[in-house]
């Protein structure tokens, strides 16, 4: 493999972020991004000519009746892990993820899903400002084709890359939406999507904070407007992680010392199935908190929601969140390429398993119900 020159959550920001899902549970940051060839010593005798990994892929590249990229073999291999979170990124891709970690985002603003049934994204949310709401795309939007390439079958990140491109240019997206197939042109552009949002109700006896994406520095963010709310004086806080696909783990672990106090905010398991205790610094809310949640609720939003439901701290209210339960560790390869892959699954406090099967609300929501008139409805009595 010396010419190597790597699914982010299964919830994708498709401004698009690779996030997420993508995002998504990321457990370092990109300062600690890791170079493989440094420490993944277990790995030399796999690179060694008379290797079989080594032996078959020479037999590949130099036999096939086709010609073959050895990037293509690579991305075979991580696709043979049957992992959705697991992804070989090009350098156009890893350069993309990189700024998306950081918060810069150009696309369309809009957050997707893989719809099972029928093997294509689906719209979970269309950010407001952002060119897919002025295009009008909708929430449950099937996105069907991109510019005259069919999507059925491919992975969220090879969605992202037909429908992502430069500010400024057209995507032309085949939307199925009520049994009717139509055509939309979205204009791409940089999109800024405010980490938080802050808001008053109730005469501004009650916080509304939402809580977007834990991207970089929403951790600050979120402190500053709990002390604030504090200064406020409010009665209670509505903390709105609906449609939220998660991110960085150290923001998650910032953002939860919010809402519960120090202790552990999660246990990981190994595949050797070692349990391993995340302890963080924080401290109980002063007031009553009552939490948002939906089937977009993803990744690091739901390790913040399963910690503040097993702490007691809030009740949860609204639908099973998504169910990613694993964290993926980020690994930087020769020639820009990268390895994101997973390593670990998490369990809540309480050592509760949510991978594939999410957070069950302490309130379930009926479909009619508006969960905000449901927040306010709890925080006003007590």
């Amino acid at each position: 493999m010396h010419k190597i020159k790597n699914k982010i959550s299964v919830i994708l920001i498709v401004m698009l972020l690779l996030f997420g899902g993508y995002y998504l549970g990321i457990k370092y940051p990109p300062s600690r991004i890791i170079n493989i060839m440094r420490t993944q010593d277990g790995f030399e005798n796999l690179l060694d000519d008379h290797s079989l990994l080594k032996r078959t892929t020479d037999i590949i590249e130099t036999n096939f009746y086709k010609s073959i990229k050895e990037e293509d073999l690579i991305k075979g291999m991580v696709d043979s892990l049957g992992d959705p979170y697991s992804v070989f990124f090009n350098p156009e891709q890893t350069k993309q993820f990189q700024e998306e970690i950081q918060g810069k985002y150009t696309g369309i603003g809009i957050v997707i899903t893989k719809n099972e049934d029928l093997a294509l994204p689906e719209i979970v949310t269309v950010f407001p400002n952002s060119p897919a709401e002025e295009a009008g795309l909708q929430k449950g939007d099937i996105i069907v084709g991109a510019d005259g390439a069919q999507l059925a079958g491919l992975s969220l990140e090879e969605v992202a890359m037909k429908v992502k491109g430069k500010s400024g240019t057209k995507v032309e997206l085949k939307i199925k939406r009520n049994g009717e197939t139509i055509i939309v042109t979205v204009k791409r552009a940089e999109i800024h999507i405010p980490l938080i949002e802050v808001n008053y109700l109730s005469d501004g006896k009650i916080g509304y904070l939402k809580i977007n994406m834990f991207s970089e520095g929403v951790g600050k963010q979120v402190a500053n407007a709990v002390k604030e709310m504090n200064e406020n004086n409010v009665k209670g806080i509505i903390l709105d992680l609906r449609d939220n696909p998660g991110g960085l783990l150290y923001e998650c672990e910032r953002v939860a010392g919010q809402f519960i106090p120090s202790g552990v905010l999660l246990w990981t398991k190994d595949r050797e199935g070692t349990m391993t205790p995340l302890k963080i610094s924080g401290h109980a809310p002063t007031v009553p908190i009552v939490v948002l949640v939906n089937k977009g609720t993803a990744s690091a939003a739901e390790i913040l929601a399963g910690a503040i439901k097993d702490y007691k701290t809030g009740i949860i209210i609204g639908e099973t969140t998504f169910g990613k339960g694993v964290i993926q560790k980020i690994f930087s390869l020769p020639g820009e390429y990268t390895l994101k892959i997973t390593v670990q699954e998490y369990l809540t406090p309480d050592k509760k398993e949510i991978n594939k099967k999410g957070v069950e609300p302490d309130i379930q929501l009926e479909e009619t119900e508006e969960p905000l008139d449901k927040a306010l409805e709890l925080l006003e009595e007590e």
